[in-house]
């Protein structure tokens, strides 16, 4: 059956894509809530998406994967995925301004603007739902790490130069969009604030965002060196990772920077050599990181303890019981350094994750779970998710839970471990309930972790991982060119 799954995996994409094409009802998602279609094709616009994601398959599978383990290999590929999500931006409708547009509305993005309309950060942080609560959904639904880090890039581009009234550019671009978005507030009588971000914070935010996300592809390949893959493998990791349609097409999106943190907590949890201890704390910290931009970020907690645990277990190569104090202690250090941000904001603002946690909780089922059906976000939550991110490369990383036999040394214990984590974690979460459409966007953070399990069971040379690449090439033009995702 295995040699069979090549073709399989085929047809099953070339069917999705048809269905993109033809604008077919239930291919964008259920009645219930759907990804909206637009008038299909890219046109001229689209040549430099197929030109620089032939570049990228070109330059990870060059030299049996070897090249893009060296460091010059690896940033080329991450400019090279950049280059691909701009690409993607500058073919759609509107452009980069779209993305400028996007970021200052206060409905799409709205950090920016709640940045501006929030009350000063120490009395923000002190209590956070009273001080939110003029705010959009999506700002009272998160924790107020979004609307600091809007304000820290606000303040490191305040001294670059404005541009002159009637001067055109990015940043004048910036600047009108802006003043358009506080002035339909202030029409609407809506709060709006007195002092906006400046434009160059949204110039550099709207840079940064998908930057962020190509370069996860940095601890995406470490993490799979650190399991033991194969440089072709890492490659491969590395390779799917910037081709998943969800990084480039939700543009701009918070969920964009999150990957890089809890890919990068996974990889320091599981590295071996030195210094282990300070690596697992670092890897809590990142963890803390991503969790006070997203309380998404939350249910990563219990995998990326597993991962920690399966290399303390590594480490001490043994066949030792996971629970053997010498394989927790990771897994402790990882908590340590998890928590001791939140400490230091409760000690030092009168900060209240907790309390914060459970308000933005309850706001968030009042808006996006109680008014839509768990029988039907069950199986189109899946189906999303499958849409967004692949249904070739979910599916080969299902198919790793069955390895098949290979002489080739088998990746790490602490693989097998990640991987029946992950795909438990994932199944939870669906069956819960807890999230109820939208996860090819929410469920981004996991996207990485399907790239590295789909390559790591892959031996059988550079053919299969061609055709791999080139069906999520294929699957990212389709869909850039037939539905909207961020408006």
């Amino acid at each position: 059956m295995r040699h069979l799954l090549p073709s399989l995996l085929t047809l099953l994409t070339l069917g999705l894509l048809a269905g993109l094409w033809l604008q077919l009802p239930g291919a964008n998602g259920p009645p219930e809530w759907r990804w909206e279609y637009r008038s299909a094709g890219l046109a001229a616009a689209g040549v430099p998406i197929l030109l620089l994601g032939l570049l990228l398959i070109a330059a990870a599978l060059a030299r049996g994967g070897r090249f893009a383990g060296s460091r010059p290999g690896l940033a080329l590929l991450v400019l090279l995925g950049l280059g691909l999500t701009l690409a993607v931006v500058q073919a759609q409708p509107g452009g980069f301004g779209r993305v400028l547009q996007s970021l200052v509305s206060r409905h799409s993005f709205s950090y920016v603007f709640d940045a501006g309309v929030a009350p000063p950060t120490r009395e923000l942080l002190a209590d956070y739902p009273a001080a939110s609560a003029l705010l959009d959904l999506h700002s009272r639904t998160h924790p107020p790490g979004p609307l600091l880090l809007v304000r820290g890039l606000d303040a490191l581009t305040r001294r670059l130069p404005l541009p002159e009234p009637g001067e055109g550019g990015i940043a004048a671009a910036a600047r009108d969009a802006m003043a358009h978005e506080v002035s339909r507030a202030r029409d609407r009588g809506r709060p709006a604030p007195a002092v906006p971000p400046g434009p160059w914070s949204l110039v550099v935010l709207g840079l940064l965002l998908p930057a962020l996300s190509a370069l996860t592809a940095w601890p995406l390949h470490r993490l799979a060196r650190s399991w033991g893959l194969p440089p072709a493998a890492a490659a491969l990791a590395v390779l799917l990772w910037l081709l998943t349609p969800a990084r480039s097409l939700f543009t701009p999106s918070l969920d964009q920077a999150l990957p890089l943190l809890l890919v990068g907590a996974a990889a320091l949890a599981a590295a071996g050599g030195r210094a282990t201890a300070v690596k697992a704390v670092a890897a809590g910290l990142l963890a803390a990181a991503a969790c006070f931009l997203s309380y998404g970020c939350l249910a990563t907690l219990p995998w990326l303890a597993l991962v920690a645990l399966g290399a303390g277990r590594e480490e001490s190569r043994e066949e030792a019981p996971l629970w053997r104090p010498a394989s927790l202690r990771r897994p402790a250090l990882l908590g340590v350094g998890f928590l001791l941000p939140w400490l230091v904001l409760a000690l030092a603002t009168g900060y209240a994750p907790w309390r914060d946690f459970r308000i933005a909780i309850t706001a968030h089922r009042a808006m996006a779970v109680v008014t839509r059906s768990y029988a039907t976000w069950v199986g189109w939550n899946l189906y999303d998710f499958v849409l967004l991110a692949g249904p070739a490369m979910v599916a080969l990383a299902l198919a790793a839970l069955w390895p098949e036999p290979v002489d080739p040394p088998r990746p790490a214990r602490a693989f097998r471990l990640g991987l029946w984590g992950f795909w438990g974690l994932l199944l939870l979460l669906d069956l819960s309930g807890s999230v109820r459409g939208e996860v090819g966007r929410i469920w981004l953070f996991f996207m990485p972790f399907a790239a590295l399990f789909a390559s790591g069971e892959r031996r059988s040379g550079p053919a299969p991982a061609l055709l791999l690449a080139l069906l999520q090439l294929a699957l990212l033009y389709s869909l850039a060119a037939n539905l909207v995702f961020v408006s």
